[in-house]
């Protein structure tokens, strides 16, 4: 009777910490920009010993010979850049045989938003697609990003294939979730890189960015939450002319941008358009996904990397140090 008495009690608590911390989570990543940037401080100052590996780490990766891939200017928050032929074109032959799994209805989509599906993730890594995994985490691609983080660590935190369907004609127009102006909610600290896997014209639904300057005046303007969409465009061009930038242009065009400091929507396609990008993710250790006791909250929706994926750290502490909340134990 006594062991059942406290396991009742075991399972109330840790019932009521999944609570707290799933409300944590949420009041974290509501929080305007500079409560968050405060936190970053905070955080350095009472876990010292983890302010230490990561400035050790920084000081490794930017020891290395390579140069960055590309420079991601903090006012705008958005680049183009160039990139290796052939492992664009390698990349472009992987994503659109994805789609075709998909299509042919073998393979299923990852996520709930079906404007947007994720049809390929990173915890589904395996020999054929490891090459993708080796781009994501060298040193030229990690150094481009701490750069951009002011000198925090950048955490590979997901890679996606991206599919974005024709949208049907009842629901032209009639835009939800990231298809309306938002900023992302994760952290402080964020860069997605994108490549196109197809010609993609405004027709194609492409994402859409404002300017982080412009970005975080208009924010203050309406007092914003981060993570909340707004219901319509008109909430901000009814303010000033926005400074947009469009992720357009031919197969293979790379992009990086910074989507918590900047509005942005994408996936608005036509009746006849689709679109097909892939995505690699970047965040430091300060995001909710990985913040000491907050990252509880994603345990289960974080999958590991397959196991074998060890082989490319054994090679690299560079690689190490990105990937290391994301393995397997």
């Amino acid at each position: 009777m006594e062991h059942e008495r406290k396991s009742i009690v075991k399972r109330k608590i840790a019932s009521l910490n999944r609570i707290l911390i799933r409300k944590g989570v949420k009041f974290l990543e509501k929080r305007p920009r500079a409560d968050r940037i405060r936190l970053n401080k905070v955080l350095a100052w009472i876990l010292p010993i983890r302010a230490i590996i990561e400035n050790a780490q920084v000081r490794r990766l930017n020891k290395s010979s390579s140069e960055p891939l590309f420079e991601l200017e903090r006012s705008k928050g958005f680049c183009k850049f160039k990139n290796d032929e052939r492992f664009t074109n390698m990349l472009v032959a992987f994503a659109q045989s994805a789609k075709e799994r998909h299509l042919r209805g073998s393979k299923s989509k990852n996520n709930s938003k079906d404007y947007l599906r994720q049809i390929w993730n990173l915890s589904e890594i395996d020999k054929d697609s490891f090459f993708i995994l080796e781009w994501a985490v060298q040193a030229n691609v990690l150094k481009s990003v701490s750069h951009y983080f002011e000198g925090k660590y950048p955490l590979l935190h997901e890679i996606s294939v991206f599919y974005s369907p024709e949208t049907e004609v009842d629901k032209l127009e009639k835009w939800q979730g990231s298809q309306l102006f938002h900023m992302d909610g994760g952290g402080t600290q964020c860069v997605k890189i994108w490549m196109l896997c197809q010609d993609v014209e405004p027709e194609h639904g492409p994402t859409v960015v404002v300017s982080a300057e412009q970005s975080s005046r208009l924010a203050k303007s309406i007092s914003y939450k981060p993570g909340t969409k707004l219901e319509n465009d008109a909430i901000l061009t009814n303010l000033e002319k926005l400074q947009t930038f469009a992720l357009t242009g031919e197969k293979g065009s790379w992009f990086a941008t910074d989507t918590d400091r900047s509005f942005h929507y994408g996936s608005r396609t036509t009746e006849q358009s689709s679109r097909l990008v892939v995505m690699f993710h970047y965040v430091d250790n300060n995001s909710s996904y990985y913040m000491p006791v907050l990252s509880n909250h994603y345990t289960k929706q974080l999958k590991s990397i397959p196991n074998f994926s060890r082989e490319l750290l054994k090679k690299s502490k560079i690689a190490e140090s990105s990937l290391r909340y994301r393995l397997s134990d």
